[in-house]
């Protein structure tokens, strides 16, 4: 036993955390080219890795090369995650660095800025042992368990999170609601 508690105490120990970049200016383009989002983090600290504030600003392709601003507004938060579906709805997961946690997992944008949806982690998913990969000492992160990618039901554009399995939650961009089953059960 004695050994064994020597080899232990030889053991070097470290302790583990995350370390996280401060969020940094991000352009993020539509899958065919028609919107872009620029994200603009402002009052950074360097060293907590973190911002003050968070503004975005939509612009539109006209046909004649030019840009036109579609909207330009202090953000609910500073995101991790920027995505820009292919209507040009602007969606943002997580916090940058789990500040804010688990607030604001998802939040929708229209195309006016209006928020459409602000949504916090157990309201995506509301069993966390759903997501056993979305766990962090710093909050849950859905893009940390989760791939996204856009999926259409009739007009509307939603956006599929799915998981290793291919299973995960379903939001409609344009209601910001949760797509459920026939019967109003979520969606596996």
């Amino acid at each position: 036993m004695s050994v064994l508690a020597g080899l232990l105490a030889a053991v070097p120990t470290q302790a583990q955390a995350n370390s996280y970049l401060a969020p940094r200016p991000l352009l993020v383009g539509s899958d065919y080219g028609s919107y872009g989002f620029k994200l603009l983090p402002r009052g950074v600290d360097e060293s907590r890795a973190s911002a003050r504030e968070s503004w975005g600003e939509l612009v539109q392709l006209q046909p004649d090369g030019t840009l036109k601003t579609l909207w330009k507004r202090r953000l609910v938060n500073t995101p991790a995650r920027v995505y820009l579906s292919p209507r040009g709805q602007v969606v943002t997961l997580d916090n940058h660095a789990g500040y804010g946690r688990p607030r604001h997992a998802v939040v929708i944008y229209d195309l006016q800025g209006r928020v459409t949806a602000d949504l916090n982690f157990a309201e995506v998913v509301p069993n966390a042992a759903d997501c056993r990969a979305c766990g962090s000492m710093d909050g849950p992160f859905l893009s940390w368990g989760y791939q996204p990618k856009w999926v259409f039901y009739g007009n509307d554009v939603h956006l599929a999170l799915r998981d290793d399995r291919g299973q995960g939650p379903t939001i409609n961009l344009v209601t910001g609601k949760l797509k459920t089953l026939w019967n109003g059960g979520p969606r596996p």
